[in-house]
């Protein structure tokens, strides 16, 4: 049996067009040289060849999961997409009781939501939806709106076409009370300090008061603060969250709404003041914390024997390491949307950088990353699989010089990791689960900073192979078949990469 190393080279996208693409001009000569090498295919990691709609973009947390699965799976924008579509939110359970709390107590109903869409974290269409419904069947109900601009996941100067969008929403019993930029009300880098000013912005009233809300936006361009960036801006019709208020979390993403769900919910909460006795209500699409709220309206199916847990079941050893702002991809998302420990399987998590922004470190610590690979491999692992997040996390700040820096970093640790790797006797695959880093700059001289559709590379450092075209579910089933291990038999409808 052979020992494998797979490195996922998050964001990583191939387009032939150079112009803007932050990967074919960072002179990446390591990745050239094994790609020119090696075997290698093309993987489709966007659109209905991976159950999203067509022209959707992927991301990180999807993108692991199907890799993981190894054959294509349910995913949240779908499954929201699908509920909403059929009228079933009407029937469920969860939002029944919701509702029911709220005519019940006569308390409001606050929604948070991003305001986007890019279909990563959220929705525009969902929240129209849920508005409309709440406005023409629960007139009753006074609902305070409190948006969460994106720039990351959309352009990085739009929150106005969606705020737009939404106004003709905003009617009798729906009004617009405070708009955030995602960089404070959805930190997932355990900067608690940006989470406290989202905090204080909903329950303590803090915020710069909006009489113009265009104007204060547009005058935040003038000064480069994109939407991601926004600061805590209060409305005329603003309320804060309320003892026994109801909050809706109508994002579909994890790891982005835990540090809220935490401050709002925890009574032992430690990292800023809370009020412990303030008692919220709160309601999500998707479980956010397990320990923390059943309150959701839609539940993942669990995906079994995928990749890692297959491999754990066999008896075989396994590493993981990955940087800690992509922990959530390579633990839940990558075993199939389950918080299962998996016998011999060690988890490394290296510290990502504690920055404002990533582009100020472009090098991320991959360098960390690289050298703990090199540790597990002379620890003699069966299966080792690495993250680096440069691609996608430099990707999604638009800074096209610090993108081509974070390339190049990792392409000095793939150098350093295949030299060992081939001492080691690991043979290794280089992959992705979704595009990112090859579009920065589009044909209009527009920034960048959201996903692309395009596909992503597959290698494998064997030149005894013949690889041919196709998705990222391929992944899981052809690294076993190449590691001579039968596929467990959900993998065994999906196609492999091998030519035979």
């Amino acid at each position: 049996m052979k020992k494998i190393l797979t490195i996922i080279l998050d964001g990583f996208g191939m387009r032939e067009d150079i112009y803007g693409n932050a990967i074919k001009n960072a002179g990446m000569n390591n990745f050239i040289n094994i790609w020119n090498k090696y075997p290698h295919c093309l993987l489709k990691s966007s659109g209905k060849a991976i159950g999203l709609p067509d022209g959707q973009c992927g991301d990180s947390s999807l993108g692991h999961k199907i890799l993981g699965a190894g054959r294509n799976v349910g995913n949240r924008l779908s499954v929201v997409n699908d509920e909403l579509k059929k009228d079933k939110e009407k029937n469920n359970i969860k939002y029944k009781e919701m509702l029911n709390l709220l005519n019940n107590n006569k308390k409001n109903l606050h929604i948070c939501s991003l305001l986007s869409d890019g279909g990563v974290s959220s929705h525009i269409e969902h929240l129209k939806f849920f508005l409309n419904d709440l406005h023409e069947n629960h007139p009753n109900i006074t609902i305070y709106l409190h948006l969460i601009s994106d720039g990351r996941d959309s352009n990085k100067y739009s929150v106005l076409k969606y705020l737009n969008e939404i106004t003709p929403f905003i009617k009798d019993n729906i009004r617009l009370a405070s708009l955030c930029g995602r960089y404070y009300a959805l930190d997932n880098t355990e900067d608690f300090s940006r989470t406290e000013m989202y905090y204080d912005l909903l329950v303590n009233e803090k915020g710069v008061d909006s009489l113009d809300l265009s104007r204060i936006i547009n005058k935040c361009y003038e000064k480069k603060i994109s939407d991601e960036y926004l600061p805590p801006l209060k409305m005329i019709e603003y309320t804060s969250v309320k003892n026994e208020d109801v909050l809706l979390l109508l994002n579909f993403s994890k790891s982005n709404q835990k540090q809220l769900l935490d401050c709002l919910i925890k009574k032992d909460f430690e990292h800023f003041i809370t009020h412990k006795e303030l008692n919220i209500n709160v309601y999500s699409l998707y479980e956010i914390d397990e320990k923390l709220n059943d309150n959701y309206f839609f539940e993942d199916e669990e995906i079994k024997h995928n990749l890692c847990s297959y491999l754990s079941e066999l008896g075989l050893s396994q590493a993981r390491i990955t940087e800690s702002i992509k922990k959530e991809e390579m633990t839940y998302f990558l075993d199939g949307c389950s918080e299962k420990q998996l016998n011999n399987c060690d988890l490394y998590i290296v510290d990502s950088p504690k920055v404002d922004s990533f582009d100020m470190k472009p090098e991320m610590n991959a360098l960390t990353i690289a050298k703990t690979i090199i540790k597990c491999m002379e620890k003699d692992y069966d299966f080792i699989i690495a993250n680096f997040a440069n691609p996608d996390e430099i990707g999604h700040t638009g800074n096209y010089h610090a993108t081509i820096n974070g390339l190049q970093a990792v392409d000095v640790c793939l150098g350093k990791i295949l030299e060992v790797a081939e001492e080691n006797f690991y043979k290794v695959i280089v992959t992705s689960g979704h595009a990112k880093a090859d579009t920065i700059i589009d044909k209009d001289n527009n920034i960048v900073t959201k996903n692309t559709t395009s596909p992503v590379p597959f290698v494998i450092l064997d030149k005894k192979l013949k690889l041919k075209n196709g998705n990222i579910s391929m992944i899981a089933p052809t690294i076993l078949k190449y590691m001579d291990i039968a596929l467990p038999k959900e993998m065994k409808d999906t196609e492999m990469l091998f030519e035979e």
